[in-house]
């Protein structure tokens, strides 16, 4: 029987991913306790989708790094007395899935279970059980806490995650963001079972909680939904909000040596906040210098005119405060210098030059064209949804999105990046063999 249903979810999303998804009307609604609620209804396919976002990220820590992660872990580890193990088998046994995530800003509970009636009682009240009444028993925090330990251990060996650790070290010094999501060693090794369930009691209320939810049900089944999973959780008081970011001063180059035959580089600052006045503008910008692939400005400097890097980069991550701007690739060990130098370079160009009219008209219609591949499955309308309403956006944002797309000028694109993407601000970070170059 489990295989029977899993079977037929499956074929469902297949023949669902086929069907047009124009851009949905989102309606909300705020429960008796502070919970907002945003939900759009689909036809086609017996499948809900759900997002439990909380403003409950790493950087609500304080003093104990990891926390947050550590908590959101745990979430699904042990409930009203049933094992990881028995809330993994009544979930898998109805087809339902499950998983807790946490960043900077939030930690999630998301959750995909089928309509039918028994089925979704069965996952609903799983999911109901997690959220409420999490056990965070002693052997299940030690648990969890020797695999972020581990985990912890394992960033040493990726030169990737050294070099992006060092970034936002050097980006956001004693801002929360500064600090790497699992935590560090010594501050993970001192959480108690009494600092989880405090973070919890604290973090895990109805006005720090936003829920989305997306699929083949009725308002009125929605509405009784959300009321059955959050009428028990306290109102809480809302998150207090983050301190701003401080402007960086001169540019700053690190470098940290490790074993390896590539170098990985990294060239980034904050720029962007969610709903910036400048989001279109450096956007489309973006597309074009680095958000491309292969059609990128970056990838046919680095890549096809020098043989620097197989791929190049370049993106702005939007978050509560200032998110950054970064640019990266990995090169040869011995062509970090050269390497160094066309990055800085390309990017010099596009903030003085901009695009030309042929790179903006192929970025508008690549971005506008692809623009329904976003909203075509449950999973990615959730993810936009959930994505707009944690950014402060207005509910209609998807549906002028393509205009405000095709309005974007060159000389937007030039004045915001040169406002905004200030070279001598900078932050560059190398990991690999040791270097003579000081990146400047």
């Amino acid at each position: 029987m489990r295989i029977k249903t899993r079977g037929f979810l499956g074929v469902l999303l297949a023949l669902y991913s086929a069907i047009s998804f124009a851009v949905p009307t989102i309606q909300h609604w705020q429960t008796a306790n502070g919970v907002k609620v945003y939900f759009v209804p689909t036809d086609g396919l017996p499948i809900i989708d759900a997002q439990l976002v909380f403003k409950a990220g790493s950087a609500y820590d304080k003093k104990q790094l990891g926390v947050a992660a550590l908590t959101s872990a745990l979430l699904d580890q042990g409930a009203n007395g049933l094992t990881a193990q028995q809330i993994a088998e009544q979930l898998e046994n109805v087809g339902a899935h499950l998983s807790t995530s946490t960043s900077r800003d939030f930690s999630a509970i998301s959750f995909r279970s089928l309509t039918d009636k028994k089925v979704l009682k069965k996952s609903w009240e799983t999911l109901t059980q997690v959220l409420n009444k999490p056990d965070f028993n002693l052997a299940d925090v030690q648990r969890e806490k020797k695999q972020t330990l581990l985990a912890i251990k394992g960033r040493e060996e990726s030169p990737g995650i050294i070099a992006q650790l060092a970034l936002y070290q050097q980006m956001y010094k004693k801002h929360p963001y500064a600090n790497p999501i699992q935590g560090l060693n010594k501050t993970v090794e001192a959480i108690k079972v009494s600092d989880v369930k405090a973070f919890y009691q604290t973090n895990y209320v109805a006005k720090k909680l936003v829920v989305v939810m997306v699929g083949g049900i009725s308002r009125q089944k929605a509405e009784k939904l959300v009321d059955t999973l959050v009428s028990h959780l306290k109102p809480g008081v809302a998150a207090m909000p983050l301190p701003a970011v401080s402007k960086l001063g001169k540019a700053v180059f690190v470098h940290k040596d490790y074993p390896s035959q590539q170098t990985h580089l990294m060239y980034a600052l904050p720029v962007m906040a969610n709903n910036d006045p400048d989001y279109f503008a450096l956007t489309v910008g973006n597309h074009i210098l680095g958000g491309s692939g292969f059609s990128s400005r970056i990838v046919k400097e680095i890549r096809e005119k020098r043989g620097l890097a197989y791929s190049a980069y370049s993106y702005f991550h939007p978050m509560v405060q200032q998110g950054p701007f970064i640019m990266g690739l990995q090169t040869r060990n011995e062509k970090v210098a050269e390497a160094i130098k066309a990055t800085k370079k390309t990017l010099h160009s596009f903030i003085e030059e901009g695009p030309t009219e042929e790179e903006l008209k192929a970025a508008k219609n690549n971005i506008t064209g692809g623009f329904a591949l976003r909203l075509d499955s449950n999973k990615k309308l959730l993810a936009n949804v959930a994505g707009l309403v944690n950014s402060g956006l207005p509910l209609d944002y998807l549906n002028t999105y393509i205009e405000n797309i095709k309005t974007v000028s060159i000389k937007q694109i030039i004045d915001a990046f040169q406002r905004r993407v200030v070279q001598d601000n900078m932050v560059m970070v190398t990991v690999g063999q040791p270097l003579s170059v000081s990146g400047q």
